[in-house]
This record gives structure tokens, sequence and C-alpha cells, in this order.
């Protein structure tokens, strides 16, 4: 166990999350990309939130919310973006018919809007900017109370693991990979100060695989919607394949996360 006496500026890295973010949206020449990043940043500004909640546990609350409300702003964009590159993927690895169906999904998904319209880039970056002076005022926390938050966010991790590893409820898997993706932004951004070995390259290698295995879940929903082809059913047995490899690689990486006792 490393010392909890370790120091982290917490209210530098919260402000320059949140200004990361808020660049990305400024300077966008992909937009794809940039709003890839945006989010990224977002997710390891709350990470920092939750845990500098115990110096300021009200503006804790008012940052999630925030925070929130600017996610669920660049979100359908987001999400049809990814779901859109990841069908053109897919597509690279199956025969001709259930290619052919999963690009013609990816276009549709460019197709129904992988922008995000200007109201709601507004608000995102309208929303940002309050977090920005949110993260400034905010009180330094003690290394005691830094490694606390910590402490925190890796239980949460692993209660989350224990539900969420062999079951097949999608909830759980997502909420386990939400939980493991926090640990390991906790984990990078802390350095020495994370009171644990930081495992990053099992946590990475292990929320690569949940997040894979969730987009296939929506790329999966998204194409049991359209009308049923042979090719459909070609390709959504391609992609069902996948997934249950993907959820046996993420069980065996979460089992070895507890035998490190991570």
């Amino acid at each position: 166990m490393r010392s909890p006496a370790a120091v982290f500026d917490l209210r530098t890295a919260l402000s320059g999350e949140v200004s990361a973010a808020l660049n990305q949206l400024e300077a966008a020449n992909d937009e794809a990309k940039a709003l890839h990043r945006c989010r990224l940043h977002l997710k390891r500004a709350r990470t920092l939130a939750k845990i500098g909640a115990a110096a300021a546990p009200g503006l804790a609350g008012m940052f999630e919310q925030g925070a929130q409300a600017c996610m669920r702003a660049l979100a359908p964009a987001r999400h049809r973006a990814a779901l859109s590159a990841l069908a053109r993927k897919a597509a690279k690895r199956q025969r001709k018919r259930a290619a052919a169906a999963l690009r013609a999904t990816a276009e549709a998904l460019a197709a129904d809007g992988a922008s995000v319209d200007a109201d709601s880039l507004e608000r995102a970056r309208a929303g940002l900017r309050d977090l920005l002076a949110l993260a400034q005022v905010w009180p330094e926390p003690s290394p005691r109370q830094v490694a606390r938050g910590a402490d925190r966010i890796k239980h949460a991790a692993r209660r989350a693991r224990r539900r969420g590893c062999g079951a097949g409820s999608m909830a759980l898997r997502h909420d386990w990979r939400k939980r493991e993706k926090e640990r390991l932004f906790a984990a990078e951004l802390l350095g020495p100060a994370w009171p644990a070995r930081r495992r990053r390259k099992h946590l990475r290698r292990l929320e690569a695989t949940l997040g894979e295995e969730r987009d296939l879940y929506l790329l999966i929903a998204q194409l049991e919607a359209q009308t049923e082809t042979s090719a459909h059913k070609d390709a959504l047995r391609a992609l069902r394949q996948r997934k249950r490899k993907l959820m046996k690689r993420a069980d065996a990486l979460g089992a070895k996360l507890r035998t490190l006792r991570a």
C-alpha cells in the first residue's frame, strides 16, 4: 500500500480536465473525435470531483448534476457516431451479405445525424464553463481525504465487478464497465497518491473489452429493430457470437483482477 500522504493538486487537475473538454468543443476539426475527447475529459473530471467530495460535498453534487447535463447534450450524436464506426469495423470481418447489412446500418446511423445540433452544443459549452467555475473554487482536499475518495472508487468498482462478472444482465455489466473506467481514471490521474497497486494494464484491457461488448449490444439492438432479411440474420449471428466471446474475455479479466486483489 502506498502512503496516503502523497500530495495531489486536485483543483488544478479538475480545472485542467474541464478546460480540456471545453477546448475540444471550441476547436473541433474532426467533430466525432472532438466529441469523444470532450466526453473523455468530462468523465475524468467527474471522477476527480468524486475524489474531492470529502472536501466539498455540496460542490461535488452540483458538479455531478452539471456534468450529467453536458453528457446528455452530447450523447445522441456521440452514440450514433460510435455505433456507425463499430458497424463499419465489424463489416470488414464479415462475408458479403452480412457486411452489406452492416455497412447499410452504418450509413443509416451517420445519416440520422452524427453531429451535435447548435442548441445542444451551446448548452454543453455553457455547462462546461459553469463546471470550470466550480472547479476553480474547489477547496483543496487533504491527502487523507484524497485517499478516502480513491478508496470509495476502488470499492465501488469491486462491488460492480461482483455483480456484473458472469451476469447476463447488460445493465449490471454496463455499471461494471462504468465503475472500472472510473477506477482506471482515478489510478491514472492520482498517480502515486492512488492508495493501492494501480493495475492500469489490466484495467485498460478490461474496460476496452466491456466497452466493445456494450457497443455490440447496442448495435445488435439497432439491427433487430430493422426489417429482417437474410443479410440481417447473418450479421446478427456474427455480432452475437462476437459479443459472447467478449463477455467470456471480460469475465476472465475480472477474475484475474480478483486474484490480484485489485
